[in-house]
Formats: structure tokens, C-alpha cells, sequence
């Protein structure tokens, strides 16, 4: 056998035990799951921070214009879907988050500002989702804070979609 021949069935036989090999699933968020901030798929802008107290030992920092990206977040099935948000978070200044699916243009779903007065403590805060801003289904999740915004006005440690039982939302 010449070594053109040896590389040719080497080659072929690389190239079937590649298209042989299942690709590798997506992470699926569950619904209801704690999602630390530094796990994000995606980011622009943003930083993480080492800080002992956050849930996961880490923050997520936000200037004006950054994002952030979390694939596969399950908001829940029909029915069965959230109706409230809690963020574990702190604010060092003033500005609002977006909250958008699927894509860093769509229209945001939900816009909040971010709790607390400084990060010497976190603060837990509830999102409430309405029927209108009530997404289902597993989905992309981008936070985007609002260009304009303070420099570093917001850490964000962590957040779980919750199934809100009372009182109903309208």
C-alpha cells in the first residue's frame, strides 16, 4: 500500500466516524431552573465579577449598550408558564434592561429597572409577566441595557422564572 493510498482510506475513514458522531444537543434551560448571570452563551460589553455573595461566586456587570445572551431558556408550556421573574441583582445607577427573544433587534417583551441603591447588598426583585409579555416555550434571552445608562449601573447575579399562582395576573 503506497502512503497516497494509506491517507486516502485513513481520510475516509476520519471523514465516516465524523458524520457518524451525533452533534451535541443544546442546553435547555428547565423552567424554573436557577440561572446564574455568568452563564451566559453571548455577551457584548458586559464583564464578570468575582463577588463571594452572588449565588454562583460570580456577577454580571452592565454599562449603557451592553448585552448579554442566554440560549435555550425555557419559559414553560402554555399553561403552565411563568408569571413572574425574580432577579437577584443590585444597581450602582440609574438605567433600564430590555428583556428580548429570539434576537438582539426584536421589540423588548419587558423593560425593567434594575433594584436597589447600591451593590454593597443584592436585592431580589419579582418581574411580573402579563399575557402580553408572557413568552412560552424555550427560546433565546437577551438583556440589553439601554445605551446612556450610568458606567457599570447594574450587576446582575441571577434569576428563575416562576409559576405565579396569586394573586392572577389580569
Amino acid at each position: 500500500m503506497t502512503v497516497k493510498s494509506l491517507f486516502t482510506v485513513v481520510g475516509a475513514a476520519l471523514l465516516t466516524l465524523l458524520a457518524a458522531t451525533p452533534a451535541a444537543a443544546a442546553t435547555t434551560r428547565p423552567f424554573g431552573s436557577l440561572i446564574e448571570a455568568e452563564s451566559f452563551d453571548a455577551g457584548h460589553g458586559v464583564r464578570v465579577l468575582a463577588d463571594d455573595a452572588a449565588s454562583g461566586g460570580s456577577a454580571v456587570a452592565f454599562s449603557g449598550g451592553d448585552w448579554l445572551r442566554l440560549d435555550g431558556v425555557d419559559f414553560g408550556a402554555p399553561g403552565t408558564a411563568s408569571g413572574f421573574a425574580t432577579w437577584r441583582s443590585c444597581a450602582t445607577g440609574a438605567g433600564t434592561i430590555d428583556l428580548r427573544l429570539d434576537s438582539p433587534a426584536a421589540t423588548p417583551f419587558l423593560t425593567f429597572t434594575p433594584a436597589g441603591g447600591d451593590c454593597a447588598q443584592w436585592y431580589q426583585s419579582s418581574l411580573r409577566l402579563g399575557p402580553a409579555t408572557n413568552p412560552t416555550g424555550v427560546h433565546t434571552l437577551y438583556l440589553q441595557a439601554r445605551p446612556g445608562g450610568h458606567c457599570e449601573f447594574y450587576r446582575f447575579d441571577s434569576f428563575q422564572l416562576i409559576k405565579q399562582t396569586f394573586p392572577p395576573i389580569p
